[in-house]
């Protein structure tokens, strides 16, 4: 079928559904006899103050420009999230947006020859991308609605099939109606184009965030899409096949790494120690199209490893490193780099008889992980990398160059409406400078930022260790000035899969870590915990310390002098009130022992993630409403709270946080704080109360429970303009932030 005709099916079904008459108000008619002329002739008045099209391309001119997306208004308004109205009543599906897309490039095909001119005589490669189709603020220049590309995606693991949201043009963790415990997967979408390598140019391509070197350094950029058929390329007629290779490889890395296991060769080469099976595939479903790569779904999260019918057991090394209670494998002292995973579940023991015993019911947990001499069950989880090939026989002779896709396949994301480019530049730009140094420990970096190879030591793909702008995200080329368009400032609520959207590489990171082969620093995901919610308690403990955008879970557990709290999570979140806490485990609680005060907590050392996960508690219920401007606005108001009390950053670490929540005006706490203040709070009001912690010790009754005793309490209703505070039960003060 040629794709004119393909595109007729398209506007046909969608129409009757509010399309036609939306599209007649730009002077475009869906529905023409002649609907290829319809879409080619010039629109003289195109009205951008329609909602959705305000960042349309102010030199679009057509509903169809040829090899130009952003230009092409019949593209942006079924592409963008922003074109919304209560008039349609129906969106179109992936694989209809993918027919726009082809039309786009096949409305007049280019020959070979037409592109090596594009190219300016430079070799030619066909290369595979991420890609995504933005509003003008979430693009590489901020200024119009633009398709975004990234040779590296982020897929992510979950328990239920991908649920695509056609009206927000994207992909969603959970729907109104899952259990509290369901993951969806989240796809990426890939595919392949002619590229070009260049140099890194703000005016032209890009890429996003553009960096001090990135002048000199080489970036692959799309210039022409690659489609089935004889419309594609003039005088071809093309066979494209996508095909994905991904490997989990923790448990071999493990055991190369340590030694006495248990375990060697040739055993650590056989699956599970890696594997390559149920990790991801491209979907065949007809109505997503071609190129979407859908995380396999498990029945959980993770599971008990097995091995020859048997559960999979080794060894622990007596003296074995730690981090609280998890086997530790330390960095390389000089580069940093990981060549296995840094953190191991080891807390479940397996007995001579078969039977598990459970070292978090031990007193001393910590000291049975570092004495080792013992089996302990090996646990999987379905993440890993490996990248995403184009095949195209038609072209093999003329473009030999064949450059794969990076592709990660990684952990849920528990704030999935907050993108950490947006935090970061929140961060750069609207936090003031006298918050900002002390904000962070390191800066909520994005992956897009990192300028590593792709994983140098994935066996059967020609990475290159030069290749270290595999996760910038950048656009097509651009010639001449465009006008800047109006900037939608409300993000997008979609789950984003480009590399902006993923954490950067920390030590050892929430969505990938890296290596060192042969003196190039590349990325792996190999790194990251086994499995991966070890990774998720030592990360979040730490407030937020390496991957930003991620909860902050430092008030779930008993103070650390080291880690205070960056990005508060509400009492409901944690579960400190109703029976949703995002991990499983509730917060902490006031209780009166022996006539003192105290709060009570789960024993960091104790607390286990990995237990959550095989007990479906862990849950996106109430994480995933956050979105990044909430996000930010708990980060900023934390950061004043410590700075209207006057403590010092090294001296935050004495302060806890037992309740955190969003109060209405009716709170009669509140009402009486502003009566004594004679102040009047607008907009969303936070209540904090906070202490000063003392002694901190075991539950003699309860080990997996720890006590900490309470010096000082303070409590305030904190807006982005005053707080109002007072100390124990004193009265109230205001202060201006």
């Amino acid at each position: 079928m040629a794709l004119i005709d393909e595109v007729k099916k398209v506007c046909s079904r969608l129409a009757p559904f509010g399309w036609r008459d939306l599209l007649l108000q730009q002077g475009l008619d869906i529905t023409a006899a002649n609907l290829q002329q319809e879409l080619t002739k010039e629109l003289p008045a195109i009205n951008r103050r329609i909602v959705g099209f305000e960042d349309f391309a102010f030199e679009g001119k057509r509903a169809i420009e040829a090899g130009n997306p952003s230009r092409s208004l019949l593209f942006h308004a079924l592409a963008s999230p922003n074109v919304v109205s209560d008039n349609l009543s129906v969106y179109p599906t992936l694989a209809e947006l993918e027919i726009i897309e082809n039309y786009i490039y096949g409305v007049q095909p280019p020959s070979l020859q037409d592109l090596q001119v594009i190219a300016q005589r430079q070799p030619l490669a066909i290369a595979v991308f991420a890609f995504e189709y933005r509003p003008a603020s979430e693009t590489v220049h901020r200024q119009y609605a633009d398709v975004c590309f990234s040779r590296t995606g982020v897929a992510r693991v979950g328990t239920a099939p991908a649920l695509y949201n056609e009206k927000l043009r994207g992909f969603l963790p959970a729907s109104e109606t899952d259990s509290k415990e369901t993951f969806r997967v989240l796809p990426a979408r890939y595919c392949a184009y002619i590229a070009v390598q260049r140099s890194g140019n703000r005016d032209t391509f890009g890429p996003l965030r553009f960096q001090d070197e990135d002048n000199n350094r080489l970036f692959w950029v799309p210039i022409h899409k690659l489609f089935n058929g004889p419309e594609c390329i003039r005088g071809f007629d093309l066979q494209v096949t996508l095909n994905a290779h991904h490997v989990n490889q923790k448990l071999r890395r493990i055991h190369l790494a340590l030694q006495n296991t248990g375990w060697d060769e040739p055993d650590i080469s056989q699956a599970p120690f890696i594997f390559t099976e149920g990790i991801a595939e491209l979907t065949t479903a007809s109505d997503l199209g071609t190129g979407l790569l859908v995380p396999v779904v498990h029945p959980n999260l993770i599971e008990a490893a097995t091995y020859q019918g048997k559960l999979l057991t080794f060894k622990v090394p007596p003296n074995s490193p730690t981090l609280s209670s998890s086997l530790a494998i330390p960095a390389d002292e000089t580069t940093g780099a990981r060549h296995a995973p840094e953190y191991v579940h080891v807390r479940h023991k397996i007995l001579p008889n078969g039977q598990q015993e459970n070292l978090n019911d031990q007193k001393d947990v910590e000291a049975a992980v570092k004495a080792g001499n013992y089996n302990a069950q090996h646990y999987l989880d379905f993440t890993g990398d490996g990248w995403i090939e184009a095949i195209c026989p038609e072209l093999a002779v003329a473009i030999p160059r064949n450059i794969p896709a990076y592709s990660l396949v990684t952990a849920p994301d528990f704030f999935p409406s907050c993108d950490q480019r947006e935090l970061l530049e929140w961060t750069e730009q609207s936090v003031p400078s006298r918050l900002r140094q002390n904000l962070w420990r390191i800066p909520p970096e994005t992956l897009s930022d990192t300028r590593f190879a792709p994983n140098l030591q994935l066996e059967g793909v020609d990475f290159r260790p030069e290749d270290k702008t595999v996760t910038a995200i950048v656009s097509l080329p651009r010639q001449g000035s465009v006008r800047q368009m109006p900037l939608n400032t409300s993000p997008t609520i979609r789950q984003g899969y480009l590399t902006d959207t993923a954490a950067g590489v920390f030590a050892p990171g929430w969505d990938v870590s890296f290596d060192r082969t042969n003196e190039v620093e590349h990325l792996a995901s190999y790194g990251l915990g086994s499995p991966f919610p070890e990774d998720s308690k030592l990360c979040a403990a730490l407030s937020t310390f390496w991957p930003a955008v991620a909860p902050d879970a430092a008030r779930t557990f008993q103070p650390n002098p080291a880690w205070p709290t960056v990005s508060p999570l509400t009492d409901s979140e944690i579960g400190q009130v109703g029976n949703l806490p995002w991990d499983g485990i509730p917060g902490p609680r006031r209780i009166t022992k022996d006539g003192k005060e105290l709060i009570e907590y789960s024993d960091f050392a104790h607390a286990d993630y990995v237990e959550s996960s095989l007990q479906k508690k862990f849950s996106l219920s109430l994480t995933a409403k956050v979105d990044v401007r909430e996000y930010e606005a708990r980060v900023l108001a934390m950061a004043n709270v410590y700075q209207v009390l006057r403590i010092r950053p090294e001296a935050r670490g004495q302060w806890s946080i037992l309740s955190f929540q969003l109060v209405q005006q009716n709170n009669s706490e509140l009402q009486q704080a502003q009566t004594q203040t004679r102040t009047l709070l607008s907009g969303n009001i936070y209540r904090f109360e906070i202490y000063r912690h003392g002694n901190s010790f075991l539950d003699p009754a309860d080990s997996r429970q720890r006590l900490v005793e309470i010096e000082e309490t303070v409590t305030l209703f904190v807006t982005a303009v005053n707080i109002l505070w007072k100390r124990g039960n004193g009265s109230w003060s205001r202060r201006r932030v």
